[in-house]
C-alpha cells in the first residue's frame, strides 16, 4: 500500500488531505459541542437568576407595601386616639383594612408566591400575624362609646383601645422583623451570586 501511495502522489495527497479533514470535522464539532454545552449553561444560568432576582424584587415590594399599609393604619388609629378616638373607626383606616384584604384576593397580588420556587418562606408566620391584627383591628371597632357613659367608662374604654393598639403595634414589629430575616438571607444568597 505504501509504494502504491509512492507512486501515485495524486492518491496519497488526496488521502492526507481527507485524514486531516476529517480529523479537523471531528475536532471542530467537538469543540462545537463543547462551546454550545458551555453557552447554554450560563444562558440557563442566567434565566435563573434573572428569575429569582424577579421574584425577590416582586416578593419585597409585595410586603414592603403590605406593611407599609399596616404600618399607615396603625398611624392613623394614633392620631385618631390623640384627637379623642369616638368607637368609630375613620373611613381611611376602614379604607386601608379594604385595600389589604383586596390584596389577599386579587390575582395580581400573588406574583409573589414566586418566591417559594428559590427560598423557603414560611408564609404561614405572615397569614398568622396578619390574621392576628385583623381581630385586633375589628376589636377595636367593636369599642362603642356611648353618650351615657360615664368618663370612668370612657378611661376603660380608651385605654383598652390603646392596648389593643400596644398588641397590633408588636405583632406589626414581629412581621417586619421576620420579613428582614427572610430578606437578609435572600440579599446574602444575591451578594454570593454577584462576588
Amino acid at each position: 500500500m505504501f509504494k502504491l501511495l509512492q507512486e501515485n502522489s495524486e492518491v496519497a495527497t488526496f488521502l492526507i488531505a481527507t485524514s486531516f479533514t476529517a480529523v479537523g470535522f471531528v475536532l471542530k464539532t467537538f469543540i462545537d459541542t463543547f462551546l454550545e454545552n458551555r453557552k447554554y449553561k450560563k444562558e440557563v444560568k442566567k434565566q435563573f437568576w434573572t428569575e429569582k432576582l424577579a421574584a425577590a424584587k416582586k416578593t419585597s415590594e409585595f410586603y414592603y407595601e403590605h406593611l407599609e399599609l399596616i404600618g399607615l393604619m396603625i398611624h392613623q388609629i394614633d392620631i385618631q386616639l390623640e384627637q379623642g378616638f369616638s368607637g368609630a373607626l375613620h373611613e381611611s383606616i376602614q379604607s386601608t383594612i379594604n385595600k389589604l384584604s383586596e390584596r389577599s384576593t386579587n390575582p395580581k397580588s400573588f406574583e409573589h408566591h414566586h418566591i417559594h420556587m428559590f427560598y423557603d418562606v414560611d408564609t404561614e408566620v405572615f397569614d398568622s400575624l396578619n390574621t392576628e391584627s385583623v381581630v385586633i383591628v375589628q376589636q377595636m371597632e367593636n369599642i362603642e362609646f356611648l353618650e351615657s357613659d360615664t368618663p370612668a367608662e370612657i378611661d376603660k374604654k380608651l385605654n383598652d383601645v390603646k392596648i389593643l393598639l400596644a398588641d397590633l403595634k408588636t405583632k406589626h414589629e414581629k412581621k417586619k422583623s421576620t420579613y428582614k430575616a427572610y430578606l437578609k438571607k435572600i440579599r446574602e444568597d444575591i451578594k454570593h451570586f454577584a462576588e
